[in-house]
């Protein structure tokens, strides 16, 4: 990837957005051609859906990183309507055009990155939810984009490869707003490979223990599986968990 966005960025998420993206990338390689028409496990969505998602995310991600530069508002998407409609138009390019596609992107939007200064790195933006947050924030929007959506992929890539820190940062980001919608279950998250726990606190609902890996309760609390997550109770079930963005 051409340039060097590393002055006054954060410079760890930096290094997971360069491995991301390349373990995104080598996962898609593995894929035939013909492969881009299966469905993933995400509803309604193809493979060939999820490349383009990927492709036009950066493209949003990189209006954020005008606005940061510029102080010009523009917004990720114009509208969600608008945003479906170019993952749909995407998925429907040959396979050759929609691989070129995410690479294009992906180059286009670490060297926007590479165009911000200490300043501009701390301007506010407004993520497609609708959080006011500082510039930094798009690289590790970015970054959780591209790990997770590569275990979507379907190719043999899994959580359990993550860095262990994007894990316990992926474990902070959704149980925080989850917190914070109040809408999803109470919970504490217990991973038997860390010394630490994460909580979803409700004052109104006692939180139910939940333990496994720290690569399998994020896999768990990102919709992608259940798989050796359980309750630290035997006889209860796993609580239902909730959007994780």
């Amino acid at each position: 990837m051409p340039g060097d966005p590393e002055a006054g960025a954060p410079a760890g998420e930096l290094g997971r957005l360069r491995e991301g993206t390349g373990h995104f990338l080598a996962h898609l390689d593995a894929l035939a051609d013909a492969d881009l028409a299966a469905p993933t496990a995400l509803p309604g969505w193809s493979r060939g859906h999820l490349v383009a998602h990927v492709g036009y995310n950066a493209r949003a991600l990189g209006r954020l990183v005008h606005w940061a530069r510029t102080g010009e508002r523009t917004p990720m998407y114009a509208s969600t309507f608008a945003r479906d409609a170019e993952i749909a138009e995407g998925a429907g390019r040959p396979a050759p055009e929609l691989r070129a596609f995410v690479r294009q992107t992906a180059e286009e939007l670490w060297s926007a990155l590479a165009g911000l200064s200490g300043d501009q790195w701390r301007a506010e933006v407004v993520t497609a939810q609708g959080r006011t947050v500082p510039a930094t924030q798009i690289v590790w929007m970015r970054c959780r984009e591209v790990w997770v959506h590569a275990v979507d992929l379907g190719d043999g890539a899994t959580f359990g490869v993550f860095p262990p820190e994007l894990v316990d940062r992926l474990l902070t980001d959704v149980t925080a707003a989850w917190t914070q919608r109040g809408q999803e279950p109470a919970l504490i998250l217990a991973p038997e490979d860390r010394r630490r726990t994460w909580s979803v606190e409700l004052t109104d609902r006692p939180g139910s223990e939940v333990t496994g890996t720290a690569a399998a309760l994020c896999a768990w609390i990102t919709g992608r599986g259940a798989h050796g997550v359980r309750t630290a109770d035997p006889g209860a079930p796993l609580p239902v968990p909730g959007r994780w963005l």
